[in-house]
This record gives structure tokens, sequence and C-alpha cells, in this order.
């Protein structure tokens, strides 16, 4: 499916599951035309659905995977990095669902054999180099390989040390590619996504994630694909159907 924005791309997807049967289905995509988008109304209709007991609000979901409001005061992506990992023992101790880590803290760390790998500023490294080259590649981002040294693809999960089959990670893998027109795209793939808990803040933190790249690469930001194995519409499912009908030309 494809939509214009966030938000959009959030109600259409709620749309296929809860049509499926127990509100699954696998291998689900999912385009998105501009990541950075909203429609407020839809917006402000997810955070009252999100401020019930035990959920996670939009923001906090998102910067899981971009923290967007430290990023604004940095001078780039390298005094980003500085000091997400500064206080990341701090946001892993701090919340109980962070104490494995964050997608950003995973894509700017990748544990190898050797040392925490930058995997976001070897792509923004990676893009700058073929644009200096005066005939940058447009297919070199794409790779199917999950080593972190290989700059165009971004691995979350590890081998061998995420073994639990319900926990973090979700995400696991982020592939960017750049086209002849100037834009960045990114296509992330889950094992698996809950959309009502965490769907719409994954797809915003993806989409500044994104922004990010473009942002230091000196490009346009591009559309972001995002394709689950397995996606599920968790409860609360009432107060969606409720939006589906408050917003029928929405999805």
């Amino acid at each position: 499916m494809q939509a214009p924005d966030v938000s959009t791309a959030w109600l259409a997807a709620a749309r296929r599951l809860i049509s499926e049967p127990k509100r699954k289905a696998i291998h689900t995509v999912t385009r998105i035309v501009d990541p950075t988008g909203e429609t407020p109304a839809i917006r402000a209709a997810v955070d009252q659905l999100l401020a019930g007991p035990n959920l996670q609000g939009v923001d906090t979901v998102a910067n899981t995977i971009f923290p967007e409001a430290i990023a604004r005061t940095c001078r780039d992506h390298a005094h980003l990095v500085e000091r997400y990992l500064l206080m990341y023992p701090v946001l892993r101790k701090r919340f109980a669902k962070n104490e494995r880590g964050t997608y950003f803290g995973r894509l700017i760390q990748y544990p190898t054999t050797k040392q925490p790998f930058d995997q976001i500023g070897a792509v923004i490294s990676r893009i700058l180099i073929e644009r200096r080259g005066g005939n940058p590649k447009t297919a070199r981002y794409e790779t199917t390989v999950a080593f972190p040294e290989d700059a165009a693809n971004a691995p979350i999960y590890v081998p061998g040390t995420d073994n639990s089959p319900m926990a973090f990670p979700c995400l696991s893998h982020c592939s960017f590619q750049a086209d002849t027109e100037g834009r960045v795209h990114l296509l992330a793939t889950y094992r698996s996504q809950y959309l009502v808990q965490r769907g719409y803040g994954n797809y915003l933190g993806l989409g500044r994630l994104l922004a990010h790249v473009a942002q230091q690469a000196g490009m346009q930001v591009g559309h972001l694909t995002v394709v689950a194995g397995h996606a599920y519409l968790d409860p609360p499912v009432t107060p969606v159907r409720d939006m589906l009908k408050r917003f029928p030309d929405a999805a």
C-alpha cells in the first residue's frame, strides 16, 4: 500500500489488518511518500489512543529510532553520536523497555569483533563520497549482506545475542538508496510489528532518521518503505475502528 504521509500510512495499515483473520498478516509492505509529514487530526487521535495505561506515546517510540530533539541542537552527525552515547547508559537504565538498548543506539554502536561501529555515519560518508565522485552510483546502497562494515546496509539484529522471540529488536534492517534526482530513500525491515503500540512511532522515527541522513548528505528526503514479516493490529481495537469510521477517506 502507498500513502502520502505517516498518518495516512498508519491508518491504511490499520484498515488492512483489521480485515484480516485475527488481525494479522504476513509480509505487509507500506510505502510513505513523505515520511516526515503528518495529518494533524489523525495524529491527535493516535495520541489520544496511546494515552491509555501501559502504552508509549508516538514521540517516545519514535525517539528510540531517532532522537530528533537532541539532533536539532547538534552541529553534525558526529556531535549527535557523541552526545547520545554519553546519555545512552542512563536511557537504558531509566526505561525498562530500553534495557537491551534502543534502535538508534544499535545503529550507531553496532557490536563487532573489533569495536562498536557507527553504521549511520558510514552511510552518510559513503553517500558523500559517491556524490563527490561526479557520477554517483544509485544502486551501490542496496545489499542483502548483513555486515556492518557495508555502509549501505544497517543491520540491527545481532546473531547469537538477540535470541528472544518477542523482545528487542523487532526492527532488523535498514537499507538506504540514492536516486539520480538527489533524493535518498529508506527500506526498513521488521521481523514483527505491533501496529497500535508502536507502528505510528516506528514510521515517524524512521522518517526522521531518513531526514537526518538526507540532510547530512546534502540530499532531499525520498520515500520510506516498511516491510513487516509479521504485522499485528494489537489491542485496543475499538478506538481504531472508530478512527477508521471517522477518517474514511484518509486510508
